[in-house]
């Protein structure tokens, strides 16, 4: 089976973490067998015209591990015009499609990932190619109420072209069928793919000897609730303590979080990691203890099903996928936005480290979240929209 993935973004090379998520399961396809190829187009911020590292709008074109990958970056010249930067988009796609289809050949389905806008341009080609289209949504944006009308309004075309449609989690499928309405779904939950890198059949035994290592790992903004989880580190374990907190990523409010971990007298046990590339999370998930996910909301949560893969156990706000993520066993759930009982789980959790079974944490994820377990989910649902379009 020909498949054709068109994610709303992606990683521009290997070692980018935007958009990784979307490379794993593409990946994820290809190691189960099926014939993948991916068509990126990446709209720039007129803010980096400056940079010498985004000048060029030339296509590019690379064999990905075996995935051939179309790449385009273009300005997003019409920020404020409506639908003026999905028009670009759109553009760039239909020229990538336009090579796509005379190197690669048609394909037997089209899985965008998000509506905006890779799921309303993957409608428009459903129509013209006459191939079925699959759409995943992962948006934060719903949950965020930061769409304008007219991309809701895009969504829902994109919603309703689609012959199947995927949400990461039931939080967030009940949240699209709220704003995109009834006729735009309704929504199956598949999780996303955690890649085999991940994964620890035998996860490394505590070292008693050193200190206790909390791991936060995500984008430095209000919405991942990193000021949340320095209070209740503070609170959790004030001075003197042998737990440290290990936050890893970049992001707006980086100094802020500085400057607060100093104010709450923890600036010594915080250690600020600064970005950490794809490949070397599954390393740094072997020499933590516990992963932290302290958003205020999260459509899926890929970094709590990462640890649990690694076998590293988790504790995690209930903000709309952690809690599909997270059983009985994996770590402690808390709600979001409440530094007062995130310190008490996190204390209850680190006092509790011995009793969780890490090789059991780790075959439990790897059932759930594998390439093999998600890509038979999908392989079915493809099979049956094929069948249901035999005359």
């Amino acid at each position: 089976m020909h498949l054709l993935v068109l994610p709303s973004w992606y990683p521009a090379s290997p070692d980018d973490i935007k958009g990784v998520f979307f490379r794993d399961q593409v990946l994820a396809l290809h190691a189960e067998g099926y014939r993948v190829g991916v068509i990126a187009p990446m709209l720039k911020s007129l803010r980096a015209v400056y940079s010498r590292r985004n000048r060029s709008n030339s296509e590019n074109f690379e064999i990905d591990e075996g995935i051939p990958t179309y790449r385009m970056h273009q300005w997003a010249l019409l920020p404020r015009v409506p639908f003026g930067n999905y028009f670009i988009w759109r553009s760039v796609a239909n020229r990538l499609l336009d090579r796509y289809l005379a190197e690669q050949g048609r394909p037997d389905v089209i899985h965008a990932h998000s509506a905006i806008y890779a799921g309303a341009v993957a409608g428009e080609w459903r129509s013209t190619l006459k191939v079925p289209v699959v759409l995943t949504e992962h948006s934060t944006a719903y949950a965020r109420s930061v769409f304008r009308p007219w991309q809701l309004r895009l969504a829902r075309l994109a919603a309703i072209a689609a012959d199947e449609r995927i949400s990461v989690s039931p939080p967030l499928g009940t949240l699209l069928e709220e704003q995109l309405g009834k006729n735009a779904g309704p929504w199956r939950w598949v999780p996303n793919v955690v890649a085999p890198r991940f994964h620890r059949e035998q996860p490394l035994d505590l070292q008693s000897s050193r200190e206790i290592r909390l791991l936060n790992l995500a984008l430095m903004s209000d919405k991942k609730g990193q000021s949340d989880l320095l209070k209740g580190f503070a609170r959790a374990f004030p001075n003197p303590s042998s737990v440290e907190l290990w936050i890893g990523g970049d992001g707006p409010i980086r100094g802020r979080l500085k400057e607060e971990a100093r104010s709450l007298d923890i600036g010594r046990r915080v250690r600020f990691l600064g970005m950490v590339p794809p490949d070397e999370v599954p390393g740094l998930l072997g020499v933590v203890d516990l992963m932290v996910v302290s958003s205020h909301y999260e459509t899926f949560g890929v970094v709590a099903a990462e640890a649990l893969m690694a076998g590293v156990p988790v504790v995690a706000t209930q903000c709309g996928g952690p809690e599909y993520i997270v059983r009985d066993g994996d770590g402690l759930l808390v709600p979001p936005r409440s530094p007062d009982k995130l310190a008490l789980a996190l204390k209850e959790a680190v006092e509790q480290l011995e009793n969780f079974d890490r090789a059991a944490i780790a075959a439990r994820a790897w059932a759930r979240f594998s390439g093999p377990a998600v890509v038979g989910q999908l392989g079915q649902l493809y099979r049956d929209i094929l069948s249901e379009r035999q005359p």
